[in-house]
């Protein structure tokens, strides 16, 4: 059976339900609406009046344990869902028909203490309706922030966050970002607490404690974890394309796409001497009518030469190598391909011509590291404005490489990635071998991004074998 949990596709936002107009769910949304679409019902049509048009906002009168009523609400796109109403029975009944959609993040408040382990049975994160709600559900809508605490009557907030790899402070001096609206307070590294000072040079992975004026937290927050793309900078600055062949132009139009729309500079040409020896044009004048005004250069090699390849990669600075793929091609050179991308570091796309790049696929697993092809497809897919779909697939135990982190919390952390980098999430979820369900998936993608695994093993290697020899989209190897 195949489950869906998916991103609206509003403005790249992702969609959560509030049950109950309250005051709260106000500031709530004035908190969290530049990342989430927010659809809220409610009974009383003048508490719904009373929300800010101007917000993404979408309102429905009607009974929230109503099926109707939260389908118009979008529960089947949704990916979190908020009770806030005041009564433990009427939340309850509404978490149920959550939790029977697949929504893995349910959020409530609690009224009676007694109630506490029906809700806990539902895996729903309660919040006490004596605290300061609002802040208290966007720390749990928003997972970069690990801590929020208000005081100076709430004109100031305190919040505690990690500086990303990709952050716009990293590398900076305190000094260099000084703002009116916010202060570093305190910093914690390797273990360590660090009082910082003007010349304190942020790091990757510290975390800070920044108190600032209420209000400012959506901005601090971008500055401080981001979600620049940079791939595939860190492999190399420049594309590279084997043509070898006049049927190999389709894929010269997928590399010109993938160079001109990611973070690549230049594209360079690996080719014989002569492809069209019969045409009464040359290999230039026929690459540049279908580049354009891409910039590119031609290098001769011999055939499918990696050797050659290989001795030329630290010169032209290549950052993703793309092979055409046909139907016809063999596993043993599907193989030294990879192999070719492991010992050297380089992605490698195996080109079957799926442009423009609209939709990613990956598989889901536990590995979130920074050139993971989780983090990588979530990274193009900010760059290329795709929508990515990630594959969950559970495995007979006896081959699972998976660690025994719950299904659960990747699908949570895959959800947080996504809304990190902006970007359209698709979640689907099927059991079985993963290399043939993935492939058979692959059809809907222009894209397939695999590759490392930080448990990786026999097992790996022949899923990403197999998905590179018979996948119906290109596929994007990241290499070990």
């Amino acid at each position: 059976m195949l489950y869906e949990y998916s991103f609206c596709d509003i403005i790249k936002h992702v969609k959560v339900i509030i049950v109950g107009a309250h005051g709260e769910a106000k500031e709530l949304i004035n908190r969290i609406s530049t990342g989430w679409s927010v659809s809220v019902i409610d009974m009383d049509q003048d508490k719904l009046r009373n929300f800010n048009p101007n917000r993404q906002i979408e309102k429905y009168q009607g009974d929230g344990t109503s099926t109707l009523v939260l389908k118009k609400a979008g529960i089947e796109s949704a990916s979190a869902l908020i009770t806030l109403t005041l009564s433990d029975e009427v939340n309850l009944e509404i978490l149920k028909l959550a939790k029977s959609h697949k929504i893995s993040r349910l959020s409530s408040v609690l009224n009676e203490e007694q109630n506490e382990k029906n809700y806990k049975e539902l895996d729903v994160e309660l919040v006490d309706p004596d605290i300061l709600l609002a802040r208290r559900f966007e720390h749990i809508l928003e997972p970069r922030r690990v801590v929020s605490q208000a005081f100076a009557g709430g004109r100031a907030e305190a919040i505690e966050l990690e500086v990303n790899a990709d952050s716009p402070v990293r590398g900076k001096k305190l000094k260099e970002i000084g703002s009116d609206y916010f202060i570093v307070g305190a910093l914690f590294r390797k273990g360590n607490v660090v009082i910082p000072h003007g010349d304190t040079e942020l790091q990757t992975g510290d975390l800070v404690t920044v108190v600032l004026q209420s209000g400012a937290f959506g901005n601090v927050i971008k500055l401080f974890s981001g979600s620049e793309s940079r791939f595939p900078l860190e492999f190399g600055k420049n594309t590279a394309i084997i043509i070898n062949s006049e049927d190999q132009l389709v894929n010269l139009t997928e590399a010109e796409f993938y160079t001109r729309n990611t973070k690549a500079e230049e594209l360079v040409i690996l080719s014989q001497e002569s492809i069209f020896a019969d045409s009464k044009e040359t290999d230039e004048t026929t690459f540049e009518a279908i580049l354009k005004d891409q910039k590119f250069r031609t290098v001769n090699i011999q055939k499918n030469s990696l050797k050659e390849i290989e001795t030329k990669l630290d010169e032209l600075s290549i950052g993703t190598l793309i092979i055409p793929i046909d139907s016809e091609v063999k596993i043993s050179t599907i193989r030294s391909y990879i192999s070719f991308s492991n010992k050297n570091s380089i992605p490698i796309m195996f080109s079957r011509g799926t442009t423009p790049i609209n939709k990613i696929g990956f598989l889901a697993n536990s590995d979130f590291s920074e050139n993971s092809p989780t983090t990588i497809s979530f990274d193009l897919a900010s760059t290329l404005n795709a929508k990515t779909y990630s594959v969950l697939i559970d495995q007979p135990k006896f081959i699972s490489h998976e660690n025994t982190e719950s299904k659960n919390s990747i699908i949570q952390k895959i959800q947080d990635a996504a809304l990190s980098n902006e970007v359209q999430l698709e979640i689907l979820s099927e059991e079985g071998n993963e290399a043939k369900i993935f492939t058979s998936l692959t059809d809907k993608f222009d894209l397939s991004v695999i590759g490392h695994h930080q448990a990786n093993g026999w097992q790996i290697k022949k899923t990403t074998e197999y998905i590179s020899q018979n996948s119906s989209s290109s596929v994007l190897y990241i290499p070990n």
